[in-house]
């Protein structure tokens, strides 16, 4: 039915399940329609709901998506609630043809650029982007409307500044009560409820034909972790599926599991009622999420990053944990994250300094795979480990050249409850006249952390050519990584594989670096360094505005590094005069 025919005093039925699997009835007495309201040409129905659980609970999440139906007709969604407290079950009603055109129309989308972020990430920063994300859905109606924009008496008008999109029924499994409280402080910023349950318990959903009314879920993660949103089927057109009448997150095109689901029970609250819902089996996936719904296609489900998270803690027996995420530029990452997060605070002990390594593998498909093996010390370490294995994640799903998002990560993480790390504290070489071209032996005193010091020596070779000092530096991976934004590889890469290559050698906290550097300038091309290049080379590129050149400050002309079993810390350096070598005096 369209909007154009809905008249105040009409009375509509509506259907959703309060319970298990039964769809019950609900009426729905039209009071007016808004018109405008939601944006230019967006309309909404204002109702009061009668039936059920209602008169105590108001409208509730979970609700979202139920569709009401006049003289057998379907006109459209519940969708909106009013304001907090609400002492009535006032409802907004989406247009069915509203839902239909959102859903119909998308096209692909870029990432969000609101959500990027430098990898590797706190988890302050994580929280307070996924705070950013919960946000776009909760955007408030026009405060204002002329009489002209109203069907039914002005005073409906009154309704308009009260009234917000029902915020989804989310749901969580396995969470740890610290990682609980940061997920719903941010949820709750876009008007959402977190309900963690042991869904281990939870009945399977009914495995008959989806109905309008049924309960379906959108899934962040599932596995040994499930984290998602549950909302009510409002119509389905062959495999086309829509549901809600509001945005979930506001993405536009998505790729999300769609799920069935089951209500456990209904929790009445003066400030928002919901429904607790389990999510059940993938039947499809969600491909729009849109203003005025969201929507997607029954049968196989999207793809995902398949993640695979061994820990091992001291004397615990050894976890696996197996869980998916969805696939998306901006949310992958951050949702990634708080798995992992998650799973190591519920697996070690959440205070005191500890020691971590983390040893696996991300695949990108044809891109390739980027292997991990890093190592963190401190009352960090933990956080610190579950960034760093995200930080190629976020890098190459953040990316501009073209979409790209992993398909498996593999990664083993080992705890110690001891702090663990080494102190670069004396360099020196084996000889006081280093030689142009020579290969000498340097020397690295290292003081362990409450447990001695040790030498570690490695042969490093001299350049044929220099014309003046070169500066030796010995340093662990963060000073490095300073080193190289600043002075030696300050572009940023100019192609996807270029990315791919840069974080294949992106220093790690357990290695010992060596790099030795001129102070003549080199030349970065296409974000990689090139030393020396001879004057014929340089002026061409200089000329040359396409290619992307930058004069570096100082260029590397000799690099080594090696593992060692801990984190390393701090950096020395020696400045050095290479003196010719003295030609043999014997025959």
């Amino acid at each position: 039915m369209p909007v154009s025919e809905i008249q105040p005093g009409m009375v509509g039925i509506g259907r959703t399940v309060y319970a298990g699997t039964q769809l019950d009835e609900f009426r729905a007495h039209i009071i007016g329609v808004l018109k405008n309201v939601v944006a230019p040409g967006r309309d909404l129905i204002l109702t009061k709901l009668e039936g059920g659980p209602l008169a105590a609970t108001g409208v509730m999440q979970g609700m979202s998506g139920s569709p009401v139906y006049v003289d057998g007709r379907l006109i459209g969604a519940v969708s909106y609630s009013l304001g907090t407290f609400p002492r009535e079950p006032i409802a907004g009603i989406t247009p069915i043809a509203e839902m239909l055109a959102a859903v119909d129309g998308g096209e692909a989308r870029p990432a969000l650029g609101e959500f990027d972020m430098t990898w590797p990430a706190t988890p302050e920063r994580v929280f307070a982007s996924l705070t950013r994300v919960a946000q776009r859905a909760s955007a408030p109606l026009r405060s204002s409307l002329l009489a002209s924009d109203i069907v039914g008496a002005p005073s409906v008008a009154d309704w308009a500044p009260r009234l917000r999109p029902i915020g989804a029924a989310m749901v969580a499994s396995g969470l740890a009560p610290g990682v609980e409280s940061r997920l719903r402080d941010a949820l709750a910023s876009g008007g959402s409820s977190l309900a963690s349950l042991d869904l281990s318990q939870a009945p399977r959903p009914d495995a008959s034909p989806l109905r309008p009314g049924d309960p379906v879920g959108m899934s962040m993660l599932r596995g040994d972790m499930e984290m998602g949103a549950t909302g009510t089927v409002t119509h389905i057109d062959g495999s086309r599926v829509y549901a809600f009448g509001h945005s979930f997150l506001n993405l536009g095109p998505t790729s999300m599991a769609m799920t069935r689901a089951q209500v456990l029970t209904v929790l009445p609250s003066l400030d928002s009622s919901m429904k607790i819902s389990a999510m059940g089996p993938v039947i499809g996936r969600m491909t729009q999420d849109r203003t005025t719904a969201v929507g997607g296609l029954l049968g196989p489900g999207p793809d995902e990053l398949a993640v695979t998270l061994n820990i091992e803690a001291g004397r615990a027996p050894a976890r696996r944990l197996k869980f998916n995420v969805l696939h998306d530029q901006s949310l992958t990452p951050l949702f990634a994250y708080v798995a992992i997060l998650n799973s190591l605070t519920t697996s070690v002990r959440q205070a005191g300094a500890t020691a971590v390594t983390a040893q696996g593998s991300v695949t990108f498909g044809g891109l390739g795979t980027l292997q991990i093996d890093d190592a963190f010390s401190g009352e960090q370490a933990i956080a610190q480990a579950g960034a760093a294995a995200m930080t190629p994640i976020g890098a190459i799903a953040g990316n501009t050249f073209r979409p790209t998002l992993p398909s498996a990560l593999n990664l083993t993480v080992r705890v110690s409850e001891t702090e663990t790390y080494s102190t670069i504290e004396r360099i020196w070489l084996d000889t006081t006249r280093p030689t142009l071209g020579g290969t000498h032996t340097l020397h690295v005193m290292l003081r362990h952390y409450r447990s001695g010091s040790e030498v570690v020596s490695l042969p490093v070779t001299m350049p044929a050519q220099a014309t003046g000092p070169v500066t030796l530096i010995v340093a662990d991976g963060a000073t490095l990584s300073a080193l190289e934004q600043k002075d030696i590889r300050p572009t940023p890469p100019r192609t996807l594989e270029a990315l791919f290559a840069r974080l294949q050698e992106a220093p790690t906290g357990n290695r010992l670096y060596v790099r030795l550097l001129t102070a003549s300038t080199g030349t970065a091309v296409a974000g990689e360094a090139l030393p020396a290049l001879p004057a014929s080379v340089l002026a061409a590129l200089d000329t040359d505005t396409s290619v992307g050149s930058t004069e570096l400050a100082r260029a590397v002309v000799g690099a080594w590094d090696r593992r060692l079993p801990r984190v390393i810390r701090g950096s020395r350096e020696l400045t050095l005069t290479l003196r010719p070598l003295q030609p043999s005096s014997h025959p």
